[in-house]
């Protein structure tokens, strides 16, 4: 097996356990803001500082004490908030078990997670409080739902009566409540003692409930992956960080407490729809994302360099800046600062996890002044495995491990290069499955390494480089094996693609031929054509897209080739950080053939809309 630990580039802040953490920040950043928000996209910003932050973590952890639920599984689901983080951090730093869960799953899926869960008590969002108020109706007629108290985040915001039983508690009356016992000396949270090293979270994967698994971290965990990325990323007090993926996730609320372990000020997003009026009114300057949104706002810059008719200049002034860096000297935001302008003025360094993302988004922010990096990591590793960074950007890969994580290609090549299993071993892997010892002993090697899932590889350098998911490679009936996403990477390039979904399809002559769902920009498709026109028909789509599909296949080893493909402009199904959900996206695609009594050979180049 190849191995490679990561090393500390700079200092990165040392925790035992979240109440330390929110103590310290409470004191070292007191009055400056830890959060920016608004509660509507219309009204007006709502500042919290440290102090405040650190204080009504500590009331909450009170009265969840005074109430006899510290120690116990408590959850929070609902948007992204201020009171989500205050909740969440008050149930860790008061030594609770922790559960969050994903805010758009539908009625019974939490049902059913708040009884694995053993759930005593649930913080929730407005939006939730008709659920929560149909759960709370079928708790005495369910043993296994041991829900006692529901804590609305904002019950002003609901439209709908607030119910007269004392099961429901507002946030708010719960922050007078901790207040009260503190001005009367109550000591428990600042004195309470914290296993770092048992369970305290558990996060349940993406999936239907039956199959979803229960990772079990514990603080030393988030720790510890608080402190790795502290001493891979160089951030600055008072810097303001843009927060829009979803909190439950463990990227985005490890992220977090990094971003509150370093004094930056994080602003939570009015929604997708406002990402780049929220970067450039609150003077943005790091981003933590999926390559999905800043996909997005690449095509809008690229877009606007057109029309603006400097893209000739632009290219002449791309290698003048990169020949300049090369001897140390970075003019790149002073050459493209009415780029950056569009960005709000201050944008510097964007993180993107969850997925890949082709070199030439990488290489287009980076040339513009921006330090674009490609992080890697996974729930069960709490979650930062590997990050590039300013010091080495290797496109194309998600870096060297963070520091004191080890990775590991399982593989019997000696070279660098030769792929196999990524495995990681550090103090920031899990400690197993929720009550499900036998997934818990398939992921786990006798070493304590952690089997990923996922296929890559290291170069001379270090870095790890994602070539595919164990579970969604192609194995053809040669014993050849494709890797999807490296063939979606192609497609995803062609003008007039969103994104795309590839798989293997069973022939009845007993092959697996590669098959393609595109997903697709009409106009934009138009402004492609020989002829242009804004809205071609879908003859002209299935022309166009047959030849770009043959390029790529040009490029590419036959046995890679793409078959067959239709197109669609109807949304993938996705998780919540943009995800192509694979097995339900393939379910759907065959349903929909089948209901129209068609192959993929025969619905081949069409519109799986309309078929």
């Amino acid at each position: 097996m190849q191995t490679v630990t990561g090393k500390a580039i700079r200092e990165g802040a040392q925790y035992k356990d979240i109440k330390e953490l929110v103590l310290d920040v409470r004191n070292r950043f007191a009055n400056m803001d830890a959060f920016v928000f608004r509660r509507q996209p219309d009204e007006a910003e709502i500042h919290k500082t440290y102090k405040d932050f650190g204080y009504d973590v500590e009331y909450i952890a009170l009265a969840l004490a005074d109430l006899g639920l510290a120690g116990t599984h408590l959850s929070v689901v609902g948007e992204n908030s201020y009171e989500w983080m205050v909740s969440y951090s008050a149930i860790l730093g008061g030594g609770s078990i922790g559960v969050p869960l994903d805010r758009l799953l539908p009625e019974n899926e939490v049902i059913n997670l708040l009884k694995r869960g053993k759930v005593r008590a649930v913080f929730y969002h407005p939006n939730h409080h008709d659920m929560m108020v149909s759960i709370a109706s079928i708790i005495d007629s369910d043993d296994a739902l041991q829900v006692d108290y529901f804590i609305c985040m904002d019950p002003d915001r609901i439209k709908s009566q607030w119910p007269e039983s004392s099961a429901f508690i507002s946030f708010s009356s719960f922050i007078e409540k901790g207040k009260s016992l503190a001005e009367d000396g109550d000591k428990r949270f600042v004195e309470a003692t914290i296993d770092s090293e048992i369970m305290k979270i558990i996060l349940f994967t993406s999936g239907t409930t039956a199959m979803s698994k229960g990772v079990m971290l514990s603080h030393k965990n988030i720790c510890r992956n608080v402190e790795a990325i502290g001493a891979t990323l160089y951030v600055e007090p008072g810097e303001r960080a843009f927060s829009i993926l979803p909190l439950h996730h463990t990227f985005e609320n490890t992220c977090d407490f990094f971003l509150l372990s370093r004094g930056c000020t994080i602003c939570f997003s009015d929604g997708l729809r406002y990402l780049v009026k929220n970067i450039q009114e609150w003077h943005v300057e790091v981003v933590v994302s999926v390559p999905l949104l800043f996909e997005s706002v690449h095509s809008k810059i690229m877009a606007g360099i057109e029309e603006s008719g400097k893209s000739t200049l632009i290219s002449i002034m791309i290698p003048i800046t990169r020949f300049l860096r090369k001897i140390r000297i970075d003019v790149r935001r002073k050459i493209f600062k009415d780029i950056i302008k569009k960005l709000g003025g201050h944008l510097r360094m964007v993180v993107i996890g969850g997925a890949g993302i082709d070199k030439k988004y990488i290489r287009d922010f980076n040339d513009f002044g921006i330090d674009f990096l490609m992080g890697y990591g996974l729930t069960e590793t709490a979650p930062v495995i590997s990050v590039t960074t300013q010091e080495c950007n290797v496109y194309g890969s998600v870096g060297r491990p963070v520091k004191d994580v080890s990775v590991g290609i399982d593989t019997d090549e000696i070279k660098p290069g030769a792929v196999g299993e990524i495995l990681s071993k550090s103090d920031c892997v899990m400690l197993g499955y929720y009550e499900n010892p036998d997934a818990t002993a398939e992921v786990m090697t006798e070493g304590a390494w952690f089997r990923t899932g996922d296929m890559g590889y290291l170069d001379k350098k270090g870095c790890l480089h994602i070539t595919g998911r164990v579970k969604s490679m192609i194995v053809l009936t040669n014993g050849k094996k494709v890797f999807p996403e490296e063939i979606e990477s192609l497609i995803n390039l062609i003008p007039g693609v969103k994104e795309s979904y590839v798989w293997g399809e069973n022939s009845d002559r007993e092959t697996v031929e590669i098959c393609a769902k595109i997903l697709i920009d009409r106009s934009t498709v138009g402004k492609h054509l020989p002829v242009p026109d804004k809205m071609p028909g879908d003859n002209d789509l299935n022309s166009y897209f047959r030849a770009k599909i043959k390029e790529i296949n040009q490029k590419m080893p036959s046995f890679k080739a793409v078959r067959y493909f239709v197109f669609s402009e109807v949304d993938m199904i996705k998780t919540t950080t943009l995800k192509v959900k694979r097995k339900d996206e393939s379910e759907q695609i065959h349903a929909k053939l089948s209901e129209a009594g068609m192959s993929m050979k025969s619905a081949n180049g069409k519109n799986l809309d309309t078929l």
